[in-house]
C-alpha cells in the first residue's frame, strides 16, 4: 500500500537526483549490475569515482568483465547480495533479467506476454557487504529482484557512513515471500534514512503503484 506522504516522481531522473544529494561520491555499490548500463551511468555523473559492480548470473558477470576490462574505475564481482555469506540456488527466468532466488508470481503480470518461467536454476556465490567492505560506500544501488532487503541487512552496519540507497521496492507480491515496498521504507526509516520519493514508478491497470525504485538519504545529525 502507498501512503499519501510518500512522493511519486513519475518523471524525475533519480540519478540526476543523486548527484545533488551526494555530488562528490567516490565509492558507489551497483548491486545486480546486470549489464552493466548502471554502472556506466554512474561513471557519467561521478567520473572520479570506482564503482563495485555485483552480478552473480555467470554469463552476465563474464560480460561485465569484458565491458569494463580496461577501466580501473570498475571492479565486477562475480556473486549476489544477500545478510550471509552463502551459496544459494538462483531462478533464472526465461526472461534473464528477472532471474531472483525467490520463486517468480506476480513478475508474470508485471511483464506481460514476457516469458517468465524458470529456464533453470544454478548455484550462485553471496556475499554481504559487511564482510566484503571495510569502509563504507557512498551510493548503493540494488536491483535484485525481490532480494534487496536481505542485502540492505548484511550492510546495516556498512549503512552508518552511507549517503544514499537506490533500491527497487515492491508493493504486490512479484515473487514468493517478497518483503513488501512498506516493510523496506521502514526499516530503512529505523536505520536513519528517510524517503526521498519513489522513482520509475510501474502502475498496473488500475492505476495503482506495483514496484518502484525507493530512493533513501540518509538523515545527518546536526
Amino acid at each position: 500500500m502507498i501512503k499519501a506522504h510518500w512522493p511519486i516522481n513519475s518523471r524525475l531522473d533519480p540519478f540526476v537526483r543523486l548527484l545533488h544529494i551526494v555530488p562528490g561520491a567516490r565509492r558507489i555499490i551497483d548491486g545486480g549490475a546486470n549489464k552493466g548500463r548502471t554502472v556506466a551511468r554512474f561513471l557519467d555523473l561521478y567520473p572520479d569515482a570506482h564503482v563495485a559492480a555485483y552480478e552473480p548470473m555467470p554469463r552476465l558477470a563474464r560480460k561485465l568483465h569484458k565491458r569494463f576490462a580496461d577501466d580501473q574505475r570498475v571492479s565486477v564481482r562475480a556473486a549476489a547480495l544477500g545478510s550471509c555469506q552463502d551459496r544459494l540456488c538462483l531462478n533464472v527466468l526465461e526472461s534473464p533479467t528477472c532471474s531472483s532466488f525467490l520463486a517468480p508470481t506476480g513478475i508474470r503480470d508485471k511483464h506481460a506476454g514476457k516469458p517468465m518461467d524458470v529456464a533453470q536454476t544454478v548455484l550462485v556465490d553471496v556475499v554481504c557487504l559487511d564482510c566484503e567492505l571495510a569502509a563504507s560506500p557512498d551510493i548503493i544501488k540494488l536491483d535484485l529482484q525481490g532480494y534487496e532487503l536481505e542485502a540492505l541487512r548484511g550492510a546495516e552496519a556498512l549503512l552508518r557512513g552511507v549517503a544514499a540507497v537506490l533500491c527497487e521496492v515492491s508493493f504486490v507480491d512479484l515473487y514468493e515471500g517478497q518483503p513488501a515496498g512498506g516493510d523496506v521504507i521502514s526499516w530503512m526509516e529505523e536505520r536513519g534514512f528517510r524517503l526521498d520519493g519513489l522513482y520509475g514508478p510501474w502502475f498496473d491497470q488500475g492505476g495503482a503503484v506495483i514496484a518502484a525504485d525507493a530512493l533513501f538519504v540518509k538523515i545527518r545529525e546536526e
